[in-house]
């Protein structure tokens, strides 16, 4: 049977075979830091290290049994002789394998339940088809059923999770390897590297990628870009790339894919082959489509994917918003229009989806369809649009539950995770947040009454646990969230500060744990972990500390660290090296975009901050012409906020919450220029303006996380009580969960730590 990737022969025909993978090397490929995730291996017993120790012997014993032999390889020959020597009384009946036919229709069955997402019936399926016929498969058969059991497992709980490596780890054992250390089991490394993914063991997935695409670790970005033809790898590869923030790596790797394929399918003659191509050909356009707005280029993604069916940009309304067949293109083109504040158009594509029209009931609008992605894109759009009585509805009609229902049923899990997630992320953002919490208890199986201890027990689910942890700093409860995020990292409160700062090599719990120190102000110990993670030291000379690490995320997440630190001189360095630039170069040079808009604006924000104020402009403004997006056009109004000429510009543009919110920004930063200069009561008829401006803003357009936070600063400069202005932060977080993790733009408020200085001066006295 096949699923569209090479046969084991063809893989090893390709690469050459060797029983062992001595030879495989455990390093990543130049574009993780050398003593970083990547080499996690040296400092904890990695797959690839139990799979160097156990595999030798094995490989050696599987050489010999091919060797000819006049001896039996499963039995000594004395005891074949006294086999031979003795005649029993009686005969075991000897099981009868049934047809090939017979096992791979139950094997079809529970791939067929798989693709329909039911994963725990299909783990039930394959484990019945193993023990069923214990003994009677032959190895592709058992390979098959395995690798199916395994990406059911994935799908499931963390620790499924664990087992599915586990057993794909033990099966590996089995097999042959290529010289660059892959398995020549169909499908095998490819399932493994998936499984890792989930697991949070990023750089083992790519280690495993690559040798799987037979790329040397070593090799430069043009050869790892290249496709390998194995294009169910190279399209993983890429997938993962995205995941990791390598987006340039990814999108390089997505178009050499889609030219390869295009001229294969041009030289193709055979029907069968060319179909398949077409389908890697669609695999790979959708996810550029996908990758796209991540990079900011979203008007080249609507186009693509517009184009796979069938429409153009300039297509009227009800064309536009006309369902197709290809749900998960439509989807797609939802995410786009979102981020492109085209949110009526979402809507109606998603209630065209629904089968729904904007004119229908609330009862009906709110009817779930059976599709989980359809359904939970519509909660999504409603969030946004402020239809959150809708949003909640829909929530909990998708879990058999009524908004009249008691606090009890409501609180209840339903058994899909990822719908009770959303609805207590809803919860929060209503201000709901004894509800939420006890939802998310409930899912954990705690009770709020219970011990500390207790309450920072793992439930086995990284998601649930991440949850609470957010919930709990949402609201104000450090010391459990911090304690919880140190059991899902093995480590203990009372820790030495060395093991507290080494990394867990779960790539999502040790940045979540580098941010959540970051929030709490705890910068040392959160600059020490991330630093660990791509293999350097506080220590090390300033060269090392400010190179790219290959990792746009984690680079990221230390430039902002060191802005807030500030450290302006090695954020500037870092970010500059990251667009392979220097100050050396021509203002020209100095101000072209990267490609990557985060990197960019994270320049920009540094060289305003620094009075680096024409360099910050050219640059912005040219970021603004390649990327059109809204937080470049935000950023450049911005940037003018408290300069003379600000209400001019500010007057071309239309209103929208976007420019009350700059407004306000534009007299709050005057406000500071003049408590810094004149002292603390000389900026309030400003600060005034400036809050007057943001409450408006609020009443216009509800729950923008920028006028929460921007009303924050003013009832903090104006003397209003911790508690009172700590609320609107908090509020802003509810709705922006990853705002606190964003490289900050808000250059504008350069004068505010000098005038609050001065506050809290002139209350001392």
């Amino acid at each position: 049977m096949s699923y569209g990737l090479p046969t084991t022969t063809s893989a090893a025909a390709s690469s050459g075979t060797t029983t062992s993978p001595d030879t495989v090397t455990s390093q990543p490929s130049q574009y993780c830091a050398s003593g970083s995730y990547a080499d996690a291996v040296k400092k904890q017993p990695s797959t690839s290290d139990r799979e160097a120790k156990s595999l030798a012997p094995r490989a050696q014993l599987l050489k010999d049994v091919h060797q000819p032999s006049n001896r039996s390889s499963n039995i000594s020959g004395r005891q074949a002789t006294a086999y031979r020597g003795r005649t029993p009384r009686t005969f075991q009946p000897v099981a009868k394998r049934p047809s090939s036919k017979a096992i791979e229709k139950n094997i079809n069955e529970a791939y067929a339940i798989f693709n329909n997402k039911d994963f725990i019936e299909a783990e039930k399926a394959f484990r019945l088809i193993l023990h069923k016929y214990q003994g009677l498969l032959s190895s592709s058969e058992k390979q098959d059923i395995t690798i199916g059991l395994a990406k059911s497992l994935k799908e499931q709980t963390f620790e499924k999770r664990k087992e599915a490596c586990s057993i794909l780890e033990e099966l590996r054992l089995d097999g042959r390897f290529t010289r660059f250390g892959a398995s020549t089991i169909h499908n095998l490394d490819l399932a493994l590297s998936r499984c890792e993914e989930a697991l949070g063991r990023n750089f083992a997935a790519e280690r495993r990628l690559l040798r799987l695409r037979r790329k040397n670790r070593n090799a430069d970005e043009n050869q790892l870009c290249k496709s390998s033809r194995y294009y169910a790898a190279d399209i993983s590869n890429a997938r993962l790339w995205q995941s990791m923030g390598k987006h340039t790596l990814a999108e390089t790797l997505l178009l050499n894919i889609k030219t390869e394929l295009i001229n294969e399918l041009q030289k193709t003659l055979y029907a069968p082959k060319a179909a398949r191509l077409r389908k890697y050909l669609d695999t790979v356009n959708l996810a550029l489509g996908r990758i796209w707005p991540l990079m900011n280029k979203q008007q080249q993604s609507e186009e693509l994917l517009l184009e796979m069916i069938g429409k153009r940009s300039d297509d009227n309304e009800d064309k536009l918003c006309k369902h197709s067949d290809r749900k998960d293109i439509d989807l797609a083109l939802v995410i786009i229009w979102l981020d492109f504040d085209k949110r009526e158009r979402a809507e109606r594509l998603l209630l065209s989806m629904s089968r729904k029209h904007p004119d229908d009931s609330e009862e009906i609008l709110c009817r779930p369809t059976g599709h989980q992605g359809i359904d939970l894109a519509l909660v999504r759009t409603w969030e946004q649009t402020d239809k959150n009585k809708l949003a909640e509805k829909l929530l909990l009609n998708m879990s058999c539950k009524h908004l009249n229902d008691d606090e009890e049923v409501l609180c209840k899990p339903s058994g899909h995770h990822d719908t009770d997630l959303i609805l207590v992320r809803l919860w929060q953002k209503l201000y709901k947040h004894q509800r939420a919490e006890k939802l998310l208890l409930n899912m954990s199986k705690k009770h709020s009454c219970a011990s500390e201890d207790e309450l920072c027990k793992l439930t086995g689910n990284h998601e649930i646990d991440l949850a609470l942890v957010r919930h709990w700093e949402l609201t104000g409860k450090y010391k459990l969230a911090e304690k919880l995020l140190l059991n899902m990292s093995g480590k203990h409160p009372v820790a030495s500060e060395e093991i507290l700062c080494k990394p867990c090599w779960n790539y999502v719990i040790d940045l979540t744990l580098v941010r959540f120190w970051e929030v709490v102000g705890k910068y040392h110990l959160s600059e020490r972990l991330l630093l660990n993670m791509i293999g350097m030291q506080p220590n090390n000379t300033e060269e090392i500390l400010c190179e790219p690490s290959g990792h746009n995320d984690l680079d990221l997440t230390r430039a902002r660290l060191w802005q807030i630190m500030d450290k302006p001189e090695r954020t500037e360095r870092l970010l500059l090296n990251m667009s392979s630039k220097s100050l050396n170069v021509s203002e020209e040079s100095l101000c072209k975009p990267t490609g990557h808009h985060d990197i960019d604006l994270a320049l920009v924000c540094v060289w305003a901050k620094t009075g680096k104020h024409k360099w910050a402009e050219i640059l912005l403004r040219r970021c603004r012409d390649m990327y059109q997006t809204n937080e470049c056009e935000y950023t450049l109004l911005a940037l003018s906020a408290g300069q003379a000429g600000f209400m001019e510009m500010i007057s071309n543009y239309p209103e929208s919450a976007n420019t009350l919110l700059v407004t306000s920004i534009h007299y709050f930063s005057l406000a500071c220029e003049q408590i810094a200069e004149k002292g603390p009561k000389s900026g309030n008829d400003n600060l005034m303006k400036a809050l007057e401006i943001i409450e408006s803003a609020l009443e216009k357009y509800p729950f923008n996380a920028g006028a929460y936070s921007q009303k924050a600063h003013c009832l903090r400069m104006l003397g209003s009580s911790e508690q009172e202005w700590r609320e609107w932060f908090n509020r802003a977080e509810m709705i922006d969960p990853g705002r606190a993790y964003k490289v900050k733009t808000d250059f504008w408020r350069s004068n505010e730590t000098t005038a609050l200085q001065k506050l809290l001066a002139s209350q001392v006295k």
